[in-house]
This record gives structure tokens, sequence and C-alpha cells, in this order.
């Protein structure tokens, strides 16, 4: 990609050597971005410039790269960034099996049950004492790199703010008035547009130790909510809900926690099929198992070390069987050629794998993200195909799909899920209010 990058950039200076590194640069994105879209040659697309003036050239890429969406927005709509690209940047798509060499720990949770349970499941590994993460990251510069390595670091915490808080909604969007039970940071599954390659700091996972400090109705004090009838609470932020659970077992205090609490609801987020703890436990209506599904050419091509759709539904129903409620979570939806065909084959599977009376609610968002995100991800997955898609700053900074297109994706698959079940509730996620009507 490097000297893909370089080549462009030579091919454009020699051509037009009067222009200054910044109009090389954006040519040299489109140029890139055209190339790559299409399967094309990147010198094919130099050569096709006829144009002298900066601005002409820049209109008429611009129209190539964004055929369907540049005369439908602002030119300052069009995120155009600069490469930022390392020598070790590409992220390791093998399956990874949790075993951390390094585990660091702060002195206040060696009597925890976590971290008892951490010395015996992980005898070789390397323990040492940190004075905070806070310290720890100060003195670690973190990088792509590092990241990529994450799953060999494991930070033991007590943590002390952030445990509960409101589902940080994007202004001017639709809240859902969700609140969220933090219950760890990081993940090994390597999904393309995961924003926790772009947001996480800490080159590891991280595991509060003291969960059931929280876990009273003092410090949980939901929103109510007449969507969903009950007060919704929720894992699954930062850190997939089931990933870790047979390391950690935090399923054990939260599900007795809302067995007790029934008036509350709670949600599991996840895509594992790590559900033998939850079995174990039986589980009641207002605990809710929430698998995010997509079309299966999505979850081949860009959840990387995930399991596939029929083992996640065969994961609901094992948990339905078990007492719990499930749900399903249609984002992010990604355009591809052909992707109304896939959506409706992954909606007519819920239903056919799943009775909808035991689905809780179904919500749908399309594929959006920090406009910083887009180098991390091209850096990450040089072979991705999601960001050839039309992309747009939006409203609120980050990069989406057009409205109109917006519009379109959620009539289409809310009006499929409406002709399975007219009854369960279905939503959407992080949408402005106009796209949601």
């Amino acid at each position: 990609m490097k000297n893909k990058i370089f080549s462009i950039s030579s091919g454009l200076q020699q051509k037009f050597p009067k222009f200054g590194i910044n109009k090389i640069r954006e040519l040299t994105r489109l140029v890139f971005e055209i190339s790559k879209k299409y399967n094309t040659s990147p010198s094919s697309t130099i050569d096709g410039i006829t144009e002298k003036d900066y601005e002409k050239i820049k209109e008429s890429l611009l129209k190539l790269r964004y055929p369907k969406t540049f005369y439908k927005t602002k030119k300052e709509n069009f995120y155009l960034p600069d490469f930022d690209i390392g020598e070790n940047d590409k992220a390791d798509l093998s399956p990874k099996k949790f075993n951390p060499k390094n585990i660091y720990y702060t002195g206040d949770v060696i009597n925890s049950a976590l971290y008892n349970r951490i010395k015996t499941l992980f005898p070789n590994a390397k323990f040492i004492k940190i004075e905070s993460l806070k310290s720890f990251l100060k003195d670690n510069k973190f990088s792509i790199e590092k990241y990529n390595k994450r799953y060999e670091n494991l930070f033991l915490v007590n943590e002390k703010y952030d445990f509960f808080k409101k589902c940080p909604c994007t202004k001017g969007v639709n809240c859902c008035n969700y609140s969220i039970l933090n219950i760890g940071f990081g993940c090994l599954y390597e999904c393309e547009y995961c924003f926790l390659q772009g947001y996480q700091n800490v080159a590891g996972i991280i595991f509060p130790c003291n969960l059931p400090d929280f876990l009273t109705r003092e410090k949980i004090k939901p929103v109510d909510n007449k969507i969903f009838f009950l007060p919704r609470v929720g894992s699954g932020e930062f850190t997939d809900s089931l990933i870790f659970d047979d390391v950690t077992h935090f399923s054990d205090d939260i599900v007795k926690f809302f067995k007790e609490n029934r008036d509350i609801s709670f949600e599991f987020k996840t895509k594992s099929t790590n559900i033998e703890n939850l079995l174990k436990l039986g589980g009641a209506e207002n605990i809710v198992v929430s698998w995010s599904v997509n079309a299966k050419k999505i979850i081949e091509e860009n959840e990387h070390c995930t399991p596939h759709l029929e083992e996640r539904l065969k994961a609901a129903q094992e948990c339905i069987k078990a007492g719990y409620s499930v749900g399903f979570h249609f984002d992010p939806v990604i355009l591809y050629d052909g992707w109304q065909n896939g959506y409706k084959e992954t909606i007519e599977m819920i239903f056919d794998f799943i009775d909808a009376k035991y689905i809780k609610w179904i919500s749908i968002g399309s594929l959006r993200m920090a406009a910083s995100l887009k180098k991390v991800i091209e850096v990450r997955f040089p072979d991705n195909k999601i960001m050839d898609e039309e992309f747009l700053l939006s409203h609120d900074g980050k990069l989406r799909y057009e409205e109109t297109e917006r519009t379109k994706i959620y009539k289409y698959l809310v009006d499929l899920i409406k002709q399975k079940s007219p009854s369960v509730t279905v939503y959407l996620c992080m949408e402005k209010q106009s796209v949601s009507k």
C-alpha cells in the first residue's frame, strides 16, 4: 500500500509539477480510492486526466469516486485525509485464543475473586504490578502495531467511575435511553468496522475486578423507557458481553442481580457463542441475550474470527430454552452489491430459527464512524471493501452513507421484519429523526 501511494503521488507530481503538497495529497487520495473502488490501475486514472486546472481536476475525480452522491452534497462533505501508514499496522486475522503473556494489576485487586481466578487460569503469565492504568499509559506509548497484539496483555483494575452510565447518544439523533454497564474494555474479534480500533488507547484487554460493588439498586438507576416497557441496562459497549465470560464469570453476578430485580431489563450484547455459563445459571424474561447479526457475506468478509450466523442463531435457541429472552442487532448494516438479498436471507433465517414471541427487540443502524477511523481501517485491513462505498461527513461529524440511501435501507429492512412479525419491536440506532420517519 505504501509503495502504491508513493507511486501515485510521484505520477501526479510529474504531470502537475506546479501543484503544491496539499493539492497533490488530495489528488493522490482520490486516485488511490478510485483505483481501489474500480480495481483499475492508478496510472490509467492519472493518464485520463485532461484538465489542467486543479479545481476542475478535483471535481472530475470526485464525480468518478462518488457517482451516486456528488450532486447530492456539499463539497466539504467529501473527506480526503492524508495517509498514515506504519510498517506493521496490518491486522492479524488468525483465530486467537485468549492466553495473555503479561498481566498487569493494581494493588487493590489482589483480594478479588477475579484476580485469584486469573492467577489459576494463566499460571505461566508474567504478573506485573502497576500503580494505576493511567500511570502505565503515560509511560507506554500506544500504536496500531501494539493494538494488533492486544490479546497478549491483560489489565486488572478496580473501576471507580465508569461502571454505569447513560449511552452517549450523538447530538441530534433518536435516543433509546439505554444505560450501559461497563464490564470491560477490548475484544479479540477483528471486525473491520469496529470503532474500538480507532478509539482504544490501551494495547490490551481490561477487566474490572469489582463488578459486584456496582450491582446495587442505589447505583443502577436506568432511565424509564416507554418503547421497551422496562428500563434497559446492557453491556457490550466497549467489549463483547460474552467473549470472555468463561474467564471472568461476570454473568454469575449479573444474572443473579437481575433475576432479583425483574422491573429492569438487562441485555448481553454479543457475537459470541460463549454461553455455557448462562445456560448453567438459567435465565429470566427480563434478561435478554442479543446477537449482532449481518448478511452472511459481511460476516465472512468483515467480521473476522467471529462465529458464523447459524452458530449465533443456534446459541440463541439454547438461551431461549434456558429461560432468556433474545434480541438481534443489524448494526452496522453495510452496503454491497446485492445487499438486499443478503439481509433478506438473514432476516428469514432469524425467524426460521427463533419464535418471534421470544424476541424482545431488533435494532437497525447503518455503518457510521468517526472520520479518523477511515485511516485505521485502511491500514489494518488494506483489502477491505467497505470503504469503497460513498461515505460523507454527516451532521455529527461522522462518516455515513448519504441520508436518502440510509432511509431506503431502513424502510427495506423494517418492512421485511414486520412481514415476519408485525408485533416485534424494531428501532433505529443513532439516527436523525428525519431518517426515522
